[in-house]
């Protein structure tokens, strides 16, 4: 492992303070993790259009103001950031009709708020949810990205995406030509390519942008659950799938590490591969095993191991 990804609950911050994050950057760094802060909803409720905490027609001012204070806090500790949260769902950002609208001012507003505190910093766009099943829930990716890119040029560092299909081998397309999972990731692929042939969206060196896949696995339990040695399997075979088929994927990230407590806010989402009392699950052996073969082949290199530590 070399990254960890950090979820920035945006009102939580607001609410209880900047303590929390600054205990986990600092801890990962200390083992030698690259961290990348992802800055998500709710907004605080000064922040929405409907006066709640949440995600109904945020604020793009507020929000900037927000990421420029976390640049300013962590310059020196993060280079790598995202903005928002599947903004192409109903449960990120509403309504579902203004939703390209709404997360271009919120992409525009936090990337240049980063980018005015540390300019060399990545700032990666997106966050886009793999599919949706009804139109009520959203809008499928490609759709997303095509009406978000209507309103003119826009520049980033790379496209961040969930790859998620809970009940399906890595390697299946997801139906539907708009919808885009690992195993349709070339679609996305294709999307930003005739993106930056068009010069609606490319890198600062005018080029077309990579993918950064920074939600990915599969449930260990609630009913979309799978069989653990199938769920070791699948998990397995996809990061063998990103590493050898999909050059242009330059992370998969899996999401979650820990299993969340008991009562947590969101604790029945759970595609942990550790048990909160330390026990590994069948998909971590798999996926230490895949590790251990990727590096011992050259495939794979391992993170620098901090001053002062043991190998």
């Amino acid at each position: 492992m070399s990254w960890i990804r950090v979820p920035v609950i945006w009102n939580r911050v607001e609410t209880e303070g900047w303590g929390q994050v600054d205990s986990l950057v600092d801890a990962a760094r200390a083992e030698g993790f690259g961290v990348q802060l992802n800055l998500i909803p709710p907004a605080p409720p000064s922040a929405t259009g409907n006066a709640r905490a949440g995600a109904f027609r945020p604020d793009a001012g507020r929000f900037g103001d927000f990421a420029r204070r976390a640049a300013e806090r962590y310059r020196s500790r993060v280079r790598r950031w995202s903005i928002w949260n599947e903004p192409n769902l109903v449960n990120w950002l509403e309504p579902v009709a203004e939703m390209p609208t709404l997360y271009r001012r919120l992409y525009v507003a936090g990337h240049r708020a980063i980018k005015s505190v540390s300019p060399d910093a990545q700032v990666l766009i997106g966050e886009t949810a793999p599919y949706v099943r009804r139109r009520r829930d959203g809008m499928a990716p490609l759709s997303f990205l095509r009406r978000l890119l209507a309103g003119g040029p826009l520049t980033a560092d790379g496209y961040a995406h969930h790859s998620y299909d809970f009940l399906h081998p890595p390697e299946r397309p997801y139906p539907g030509d708009d919808n885009v999972t690992l195993g349709s990731i070339d679609r996305l692929i294709r999307a930003l390519d005739r993106a930056a042939a068009g010069g609606s969206l490319r890198d600062g060196r005018g080029r077309p942008l990579d993918v950064w896949v920074t939600e990915f696995g599969y449930l260990q339990r609630t009913g979309r659950a799978l069989e653990p040695r199938v769920r070791a399997d699948y998990v397995r075979r996809a990061f063998e799938l990103a590493a050898s088929r999909y050059p242009r994927v330059r992370q998969l990230l899996q999401y979650l590490l820990v299993s969340p407590p008991e009562g947590f806010p969101g604790g029945r989402f759970d595609t942990s591969l550790l048990m909160r009392d330390g026990r590994s699950t069948p998909a971590w052996d798999a996926l230490a095993n895949w590790a251990a073969d990727a590096r011992r082949a050259g495939r794979a290199q391992p993170p620098p191991i901090p001053a002062g530590r043991a190998p």
